[in-house]
């Protein structure tokens, strides 16, 4: 059975990692975040992809030197028809300090702008 907390599946599952790879890849190809999360909803549900596809872009937006700021403009303007306003700010600060943990680990050091 799925597990509705995204942040459960996201450190239970051991191919979190590399599902979030595929998508990052697929985002850098061009794909439309909207798409791969109605792809992914179909395996994982609507939150867990919403989360993955997010988390994704995050990462891809900082490598091409996006400040946190503009990132979570992007995101809140992504999800703001799918959720509350208070919902949205509170997922949108969540996806941004998951990467900012998961770069941290990464690299041992993160200078969050």
């Amino acid at each position: 059975m799925q597990s509705s907390n995204p942040r459960q599946w996201e450190t239970r599952s051991p191919c979190w990692n590399s599902r979030l790879t595929a998508v990052l890849w697929e985002l850098e190809d061009g794909a439309e975040a909207d798409e791969l999360t109605e792809r992914f909803t179909l395996s994982y549900g609507r939150p867990v992809a919403r989360r993955m596809v997010d988390i994704a872009a995050t990462r891809l937006w900082f490598a091409q030197g996006f400040l946190a700021g503009e990132i979570q403009t992007m995101l809140l303007a992504r999800r703001r028809a799918e959720l509350s306003p208070s919902e949205c700010r509170a997922y949108v600060i969540d996806v941004l300090l998951a990467v900012r943990r998961a770069m941290a680990t990464e690299s041992g050091q993160f200078n969050f702008h």
